[in-house]
């Protein structure tokens, strides 16, 4: 007889519910086909009362009720000592989320307990000196871990070698490894190839089969950055002053704009066609922890800094948002999010000046630049609320000019950009 490669105990009071559940579609057939094994343990068959009780009050009081010690930990003794051993999860809202790549990694296993909880939880011994790790599957609490524990089986057998159809199946689905992070699965159509006056993209109709995977690589990013920016791959930034370049032809709200320079620590400020009476204010306004510079234009600016560095600065254009594109983020030059903005940046010559030009589209004074940022409409009303700096609004008033919020808002975006999770923050210093 066939050893299946991932067995799973689940131990629960309603067993009932696993066995229908695992039955049915790829699970079953891999079951049948002694793939994948399912077993599910009563909880209450290791009770010693006449009621089978696996639950009293809590210590300390409150409401509901806790689930004892005694009959889980003697049915995940039981199944060992009868099967093997295990390594035991336990289902709980209070525990890191379950995802792809936890996944994987328990898909290497060859026996996974899942101890499903109900009523007010599982009293905390049990979690503390009975089970190996725990997980959640999502900010939301359910009736009981039954649930949880079929979402946890059906993610990991999948993964099994001999459980999909077609292996490669799973390589190209959400939250599948790619060379730029994890990703979204690309859209997917069938016949029609029109329906209603909908169409399938052209391109999947052509018969070019590179063609059509480009277009979902693509596809797939666009998706995933619009949906779920928190999957955005985190890429190191090269080594580079920032600096912020603001058009001063008209009234500028120097102390917004000082708070938003002072936060994110950038390297410099040129008020570009600003009298020197600006930068007098800029300096007060900083108590000269800023450097602010009165000059005639962006090309002025990009002179000082190549001649400073002996490199061109990198240039990002901070458009104002467009009204039409209203809870969207899009950059020009093929970048469509914040995330390709950093990515767009990641790409200049280790060591080059940066520099976030807030100016008009049309302003004449364009000199070279290298990538463009309107961020949407909702981002810079938040913004201006004070929501994009952490304590703004403890900390004084928010920024109200749209020019300050802009700044931060694209400052915020590169912010997490710039070191990996867990590392050091390189501009670690004390607050302003």
């Amino acid at each position: 007889m066939t050893e299946p490669s991932c067995r799973f105990e689940v131990f629960t009071i309603f067993p009932e519910v696993v066995d229908g559940f695992v039955r049915a579609g790829v699970l079953g057939r891999a079951i049948e086909r002694e793939v994948v094994d399912v077993r599910a343990t009563n909880i209450r068959d290791f009770t010693t009362d006449k009621h089978r009780s696996v639950d009293d009050s809590p210590f300390g009081g409150g409401a509901g009720m806790v689930m004892k010690p005694g009959p889980i930990v003697d049915a995940l003794e039981h199944v060992t000592s009868e099967r093997g051993p295990m390594h035991r999860i336990m289902l709980t809202p209070s525990a890191p989320r379950f995802d792809q790549r936890a996944a994987e990694r328990l898909a290497r296993l060859p026996r996974i307990a899942l101890v499903c909880g109900r009523y007010e939880g599982i009293d905390e011994r049990v979690r503390d000196h009975y089970i190996d790790e725990c997980f959640s599957i999502g900010d939301y609490v359910l009736g009981g871990g039954e649930v949880a524990a079929l979402v946890l089986i059906e993610a990991i057998a999948r993964l099994v070698e001999g459980v999909m159809g077609n292996p490669t199946s799973a390589e190209s689905e959400s939250f599948s490894q790619a060379d730029d992070g994890e990703i979204l699965e690309y859209p997917q159509y069938t016949r029609p190839a029109e329906y209603r006056g909908h169409r399938v993209p052209d391109v999947l109709l052509g018969g070019d089969h590179q063609a059509v995977e480009r277009w979902r690589a693509e596809a797939a990013r666009r998706r995933t950055w619009a949906l779920r920016p928190d999957l955005r791959p985190r890429r190191k930034l090269p080594p580079a002053e920032h600096w912020l370049a603001v058009q001063a032809e008209g009234d500028i709200d120097i102390p917004s704009l000082a708070r938003v320079a002072m936060h994110h620590r950038v390297a410099g400020v040129a008020l570009l066609g600003a009298t020197p009476d600006a930068a007098a204010q800029w300096a007060a306004a900083t108590g000269g922890k800023i450097p602010g510079a009165a000059l005639t234009g962006l090309k002025a600016l990009q002179k000082r800094l190549r001649r400073g560095s002996g490199a061109a600065p990198w240039v990002v254009r901070l458009a104002e948002p467009d009204e039409s594109r209203e809870g969207t983020d899009e950059l020009a030059h093929g970048a469509q999010s914040p995330s390709e903005l950093a990515d767009v940046l990641g790409q200049g010559p280790v060591g080059h000046a940066m520099v976030l030009w807030l100016a008009d589209r049309t302003h004449p004074d364009t000199g070279r630049v290298d990538a463009e940022y309107a961020p949407s409409l909702d981002a810079v009303q938040r913004a201006q609320q004070g929501l994009a700096i952490p304590g703004a609004i403890e900390e004084g008033p928010p920024p109200r000019q749209q020019p300050a919020a802009i700044a931060d808002v694209a400052l915020a975006t590169l912010a997490p950009a710039a070191e990996e999770p867990g590392d050091a923050d390189p501009r670690e210093r004390d607050e302003p």
